[in-house]
């Protein structure tokens, strides 16, 4: 099995399966799914990951990258740490994680019926494929998560700024290092831009899309191991600035929210 990164003492060195879809810097997915990986293992509490926020400050490129874990809170109902991604001093990417008590027989939620129906026997084909489909778009050349990533489409399209599809990323974090299934959401998470992606035309025949600056993923539980459905929505103004927004599900029903700021990027295809 290919993994996203490979280990090189206190380093984590991207392969080329993390890539984005252009230039020289990585997929989104690729750092949230480290920073995940960093935080579960670094918590010392017996509390589940509630909430992870990650601030995109830069590209994160194809270099050796660095991870720091902080604890700032640890309470007996909640602890909170902060993590960043750095190369050479540079900060990439900050995140907040908060890890928060689930008290065992208190029954005071809805049981969630799971409203995604199950993907069956719908062809999964990569999201660079489905953008190539639905909407004509060459994304990028070469190897990245948007190859790796596969899509079972249940409605919705790539340009239509909606879709319903399930999500299965078959990589390791690491060799020896499998995605752990909140590492496996968590990269996830960042594709509800891409399942979503709204596409416009402007009156000079120029086309934008949108990339997001921010992934903020609230988990009601743990995920099962395997695919993750989401239903993803990109609601853009006229001004360029757009919320993405997303309900995740798994076979037991829906377990986590995702919410993304999104900015217009003109499309180079």
């Amino acid at each position: 099995m290919d993994s996203i990164f490979e280990r090189d003492g206190g380093y984590w060195l991207p392969t080329v399966a993390a890539m984005g879809p252009w230039g020289d810097s990585l997929h989104g997915g690729a750092p949230a799914a480290l920073v995940c990986h960093c935080v579960e293992t670094t918590n010392e509490s017996d509390m589940p990951l509630a909430r992870m926020t990650l601030d995109l400050f830069r590209p994160v490129p194809a270099k050796p990258l660095e991870v720091s874990v902080t604890e700032l809170r640890r309470g007996r109902r909640l602890s909170v740490y902060q993590a960043s991604v750095t190369h050479e001093g540079r900060e990439l990417v900050r995140a907040t994680a908060l890890f928060a008590e689930s008290p065992a027989g208190v029954g005071v939620g809805a049981a969630q019926a799971r409203s995604l129906p199950l993907p069956g026997d719908i062809e999964a084909i990569s999201l660079a494929e489905s953008a190539r489909r639905e909407a004509g778009r060459v994304l990028g050349s070469g190897d990245g998560l948007h190859n790796r990533l596969l899509v079972q489409s249940i409605s919705g399209g790539h340009g239509s700024g909606e879709a319903h599809a399930w999500l299965e990323l078959p990589l390791q974090l690491a060799p020896e290092i499998d995605l752990s299934p909140l590492a496996h959401l968590a990269a996830c998470s960042d594709f509800a831009n891409g399942i979503a992606q709204r596409i416009s035309s402007l009156p000079n025949g120029s086309r934008v899309g949108y990339i997001n600056a921010d992934i903020s993923l609230h988990i009601l539980r743990e995920p099962s191991h395997g695919k993750v459905g989401m239903t993803a929505r990109n609601d853009a103004i006229a001004d360029g600035r757009a919320i993405v927004s997303a309900q995740c599900w798994d076979a037991k029903g829906m377990l986590a929210r995702i919410s993304q700021t999104a900015l217009a990027n003109p499309l180079t295809d």
